[in-house]
């Protein structure tokens, strides 16, 4: 036999191992020497992103080099996302982030987890909310800037409601009948008051 890797001739049958995808027999030698080779690169099941062959971030396949009985997954000694270190507090953190609306500081500890379209998620839902909140306040401003009150009816009730000089904000619920007035667009109906 002649081993795939460094030429040598040998007698009997050669140990295997898969490489870059392709089944190789090898002499002890190189097979010793690819062995401790491999075990000093990470190791994708050594990865907290790592679930059965595949990467939970990237959501790919991944290769494995079989030395023996053990699968090295050689994609981790590029990987700008491997970590051993434990992520699940940080997880927390950037849950409990969320939910105090604190998406620019979530978004960027996703970053550091590698965890991009997370944090592209909670930028782009930071932005609506932002927008939206600035967006009707600037408008309720410029009507008080006006001098001018706009007049408007509960769509439950039908009692007047008011925005601008008088008020200092959105009506959250109508005073009268306490229904919730939140499916009223106000942006728009200011929009053509203005």
């Amino acid at each position: 036999m002649q081993c795939n890797e460094c030429g040598k001739k040998f007698h009997g049958s050669g140990l295997s191992a898969t490489l870059e995808g392709k089944q190789k027999t090898l002499c002890a030698d190189c097979y010793g020497k690819i062995k401790e080779e491999y075990k000093k690169k990470k190791n994708c099941e050594d990865c907290n992103h790592f679930d059965d062959a595949s990467c939970k971030l990237t959501e790919s396949k991944l290769e494995p080099v079989s030395i023996g009985n053990n699968d090295f997954f050689v994609q981790a000694e590029k990987c700008t996302y491997y970590t051993d270190e434990e992520i699940e507090s940080e997880k927390k953190t950037i849950e409990n982030l969320e939910r105090a609306g604190r998406y620019e500081e979530a978004a960027q500890e996703c970053e550091k987890l590698g965890m991009l379209e997370k944090a592209g998620q909670l930028r782009r839902k930071g932005k609506e909310i932002t927008v939206l909140h600035v967006d009707v306040n600037t408008l309720i401003k410029q009507l008080a800037d006006r001098g001018q009150t706009l007049t408007y009816h509960c769509c439950h009730c039908g009692a007047p409601l008011k925005i601008g000089t008088e008020t200092s904000g959105v009506l959250k619920s109508c005073p009268h009948c306490g229904y919730s007035l939140e499916v009223i667009d106000l942006a728009k109906l200011i929009k053509q008051h203005l």
